[in-house]
């Protein structure tokens, strides 16, 4: 695999530089490979009305280790994905999708060796689909928190529309199951690839120098939550458990239209993405309730700063967490998100072994790792013919 053609309907740009960066960290570890990269990001026209002429439909991305991707923006118009009337609107929106992308593909005469679209709906489809016009093999990705894009779509359609897809790129084991379950591609053409860091930047930092960065406070136990202040993260619930919880303080990375309102909150606000490795360093545990995910970036990025996790005991996160390095917990138990902090803050040597599992785990979910292993998979399926 020499070439391939990255769709997906978001990726960081000018306007939202910090939106979908694990696609781009796959990108870009593809691209240090030697993998030419072209990714196509449709923009929705009707979500940028005031903005989007701002940005630049095409612009050249250039790695840390100077490997260079073409990245196109054209414009599209969404019809959300919604009912009306009992017709899903999202198949109109993955109509325009596709055909801002094709627009592209064909003003470039583009030649890929393999499409790639990440997430199935509305870009899967869109690979699938240019797979079978252009005569490629088409994979895709699905890492979506809930199936709810998937059934809205229509599950009959969209079997018929992924039918021809070589492989999909599952990001954990639940999201697996739930492909399966819904057999919307045979079990053998679907392998879970938890998502990966950078090894290179996220690794355990000074905390003294961390928290002097920040300003926090050299004495304090610190815990830190990093995600969209919304209700499926969980922020209000970590506020309401860690709430007025002795010589504890808590930091929040992120935003959103909720409001952690405690006592001991010393931070809520966005961290630049250069310097969540020394936000997550300064901590002593990382908390995060989350109600779905695929497979939360944020978590494995807390671990491979060696922290000990309190997160969901729900499937999604079986992959990466254990009980060698996480309390996991039920989300929407206050209580036993409480106890679960005083536990790790009460016990220092319980964090060190989970410090040292965590960062044992982490070593095997770097970004370099995962998309050599996804490339080999790929590259396997099509010389299989399967």
């Amino acid at each position: 695999m020499k070439s391939i053609c990255i769709i997906c309907n978001r990726y960081p740009h000018i306007l939202t530089p910090i939106r979908h960066v694990f696609v781009q960290k796959l990108v870009w570890a593809l691209a240090d490979m030697g993998v030419e990269c072209t990714v196509i990001a449709p923009v929705p026209v009707n979500q940028y009305l005031t903005t989007f002429t701002k940005q630049p439909t095409h612009a050249i991305e250039v790695t840390a280790s100077g490997s260079k991707i073409n990245l196109y923006f054209p414009r599209y118009f969404t019809f959300g994905q919604r009912k009306i009337f009992g017709y899903p609107t999202s198949r109109l929106t993955v109509n325009a999708f596709q055909k801002a992308v094709d627009g592209i593909w064909k003003k470039l005469n583009l030649k890929a060796d393999v499409v790639y679209g990440h997430f199935l709906v509305p870009a899967g489809i869109t690979a699938a689909r240019l797979g079978r016009k252009y005569n490629l093999p088409a994979f895709a990705a699905y890492g979506e928190a809930t199936p709810r894009d998937l059934e809205v779509y229509g599950l009959d359609l969209l079997r018929e529309e992924i039918s021809t897809l070589k492989g999909i790129v599952s990001v954990s084991s639940a999201n697996q199951t739930e492909l399966t379950d819904r057999a919307l591609l045979s079990p053998e053409k679907i392998k879970v690839f938890p998502n990966g860091i950078n090894g290179q930047k996220f690794f355990p930092k000074d905390k003294k120098s961390a928290r002097e960065k920040f300003g926090f406070n050299q004495k304090a136990f610190l815990a830190v939550f990093v995600g969209q202040f919304n209700n499926r993260k969980g922020i209000l619930r970590v506020a309401e458990a860690l709430d007025g919880l002795e010589n504890v303080e808590v930091a929040f990375a992120g935003s959103g239209k909720l409001e952690p309102k405690t006592a001991n909150c010393i931070f809520k606000s966005p961290v630049k993405p250069g310097d969540m490795p020394d936000f997550l360093s300064s901590a002593d545990i990382f908390v995060m309730p989350t109600l779905n995910e695929g497979c939360s970036n944020a978590i494995v990025e807390a671990m491979s700063c060696g922290l000990p996790v309190i997160s969901s005991d729900l499937p999604f996160n079986k992959d990466i967490l254990g009980e060698d390095n996480a309390v996991l917990v039920n989300p929407d138990n206050i209580a036993e998100i409480r106890e679960a902090a005083i536990y790790l803050k009460n016990n220092p040597d319980i964090r060190t072994k989970m410090r040292n599992n965590t960062l044992f785990r982490a070593q095997q979910l770097t970004i370099q790792v995962r998309a050599q292993n996804i490339k080999n998979w790929m590259e396997e399926l099509y010389k299989s013919g399967l």
